[in-house]
């Protein structure tokens, strides 16, 4: 059923939070951490469309609101990846595409391929000298003849921000196919590109009694706003909405979890039935040229989950395609019908109220449920969640392993603080029969 979530493992910092330590008599070697780039949400939605057969179209017909768009310019490369989901993005390879081969003099080429609407951009990327730190040159191959030439080269700027590094070519506008290609080249931590628009459009609209910010960005480049997720080849673009009243989109720690896992998922793509701040679902339309969107409220038959933590983020398929649902105190509301669960994250205050996250994702078996009109259905997953160490001998050494499951035995995906970072590493402690301490070693991801 998720065929081609390994496509996207290169996309995305997959942070499974497997705790595991290597110890022997002379030592501790433990494996190191892997981490990639982007966040867990490509995982989460591929693994969502994978599961969508059709997308209803019988959806009643009711008064919308018109809500008007004006443009916004990124300011940084982390907002344009988090607002725009990462966009058009490809990992850098060593192999030039069939056809291509880089200038002579170039140092340290590498290759890409972005597929777009309009075809497939090929590019190299290239260091300006042995001794600079990241590819800071980019070629683009915008006729397809296969050559890279002096006139196709852009020079970037580079950014740190943390541990993570950035390179900055662009804005880039240029004819491609039968139209004009807009947006950003941003290369990432050295190994992976993303193309992604240079904005996005915002505007405000009035629900109940609540004034809500909302925006949409053109994910896919194509130059058209409004389209849906519908499909394994069909991402659509990114629905914008703050649900926490801040007056942005996202924060500092969405920017460390990734827009899905913040729980209030502010940034995610266009689907056909949206729930919005007020808890009532929606169609939305947006005008191709993003000046504006239209808002259609939906008056569905509802039913009630309820799952035994304080807040949680549903990502499921039904008979209306791709959903999104929030749970606040224990409870979520949906329409009426059938669903497949592909993910799920969990919030539980702690402390000062700040939030700790847990995620789950059904990566081999998706679960299912079925939600009746005005009756609350008990997820089959969730907490409590139970710790599970495992030892294993491998030569003169014992590797141990740490993983945290759910009720239903699901082994969790990841646990986040509520700055967005990993848990502190547990200790391993043998001791003898008497009590006396052997050896301690910390637990390392992995």
């Amino acid at each position: 059923m998720v065929a081609n979530l390994p496509t996207f493992l290169k996309r995305c910092k997959l942070r499974k939070e497997r705790l595991k330590l290597r110890a022997s008599v002379d030592g501790i070697a433990p494996p190191k951490a892997q981490g990639r780039c982007m966040t867990m949400r490509r995982i989460f939605w591929w693994a969502m469309l994978s599961g969508v057969l059709t997308i209803a179209t019988n959806l009643s017909a009711q008064s919308s609101l018109e809500v008007p768009l004006s443009f916004r310019p990124f300011q940084n490369p982390d907002e344009a990846i988090l607002l725009s989901l990462g966009g058009v993005v490809d990992s850098l390879s060593s192999r030039p595409p069939k056809g291509y081969r880089a200038p002579s003099g170039v140092s340290l080429p590498h290759f890409f391929a972005l597929s777009l609407e309009s075809g497939t951009l090929v590019g190299m990327v290239a260091k300006s000298s042995p001794s600079a730190k990241d590819p800071d040159r980019l070629w683009l191959d915008w006729n397809g003849d296969k050559n890279f030439t002096g006139d196709e080269k852009l020079m970037g700027t580079a950014q740190r921000k943390g541990n993570e590094r950035f390179v900055v070519f662009g804005p880039v506008k240029h004819p491609f196919g039968d139209g004009q290609l807009e947006g950003l080249f941003i290369l990432h931590d050295g190994d992976h590109l993303h193309l992604l628009p240079t904005g996005y459009y915002e505007g405000e609209v009035t629900l109940g009694e609540r004034k809500v910010k909302i925006g949409i960005a053109d994910t896919n480049l194509n130059g058209k706003l409004g389209d849906r997720t519908g499909g394994m080849e069909q991402e659509g673009d990114a629905l914008l909405v703050d649900f926490d009243g801040d007056g942005t989109f996202g924060s500092p720690a969405d920017l460390a979890l990734g827009a899905v896992e913040s729980l209030e998922a502010e940034v995610y793509y266009l689907t056909a039935l949206t729930q919005m701040p007020d808890g009532n679902f929606y169609r939305l339309k947006v005008a191709e040229d993003g000046s504006r969107l239209w808002l259609t409220r939906e008056d569905l038959p509802t039913g009630k989950v309820r799952m035994a933590c304080e807040r949680f983020l549903l990502g499921l398929t039904g008979e209306g395609g791709v959903l999104l649902v929030r749970g606040r105190d224990s409870e979520a509301t949906l329409p009426v019908g059938s669903y497949q669960v592909f993910w799920v994250v969990m919030g539980k205050a702690h402390g000062q109220g700040k939030i700790w996250r847990a995620m789950l994702i059904f990566a081999r078996k998706s679960a299912r449920l079925r939600v009746a009109a005005e009756k609350i259905t008990d997820l089959p997953f969730g907490p409590p969640f139970k710790l599970n160490l495992s030892a294993e001998p491998s030569g003169r050494e014992w590797n141990f392993s740490l993983t945290l499951e759910d009720k239903a035995g699901n082994e969790l995906t990841g646990v986040s603080t509520p700055d967005g970072k990993r848990p502190p590493e547990p200790t391993l402690t043998i001791t003898d029969a008497q009590g006396k301490v052997i050896k301690t070693e910390k637990f390392h991801y992995g």
